[in-house]
């Protein structure tokens, strides 16, 4: 089953590991901003990128 683990397994488990704790920061970032929206009765912020915008506007 495991007769052969080479560099580019330890770094694809290593990735995939990054890749799930940072899917969990920004899961818990929008359920407490929808958390905090219910407790103060402000509407829940735009979480839009609006990078992308003036990445475009910077290369014209």
């Amino acid at each position: 089953m495991f007769s052969y683990l080479d560099a580019a397994t330890g770094s694809m488990i290593i990735t995939a590991i990054a890749g799930g704790v940072a899917g969990l920061g920004v899961a818990v970032k929008m359920w407490s901003a929808r958390i905090k929206s219910k407790i103060t009765g402000k509407p829940m912020p735009d979480f839009d990128s609006s990078d992308e915008d003036d990445t475009a506007s910077a290369h014209d």
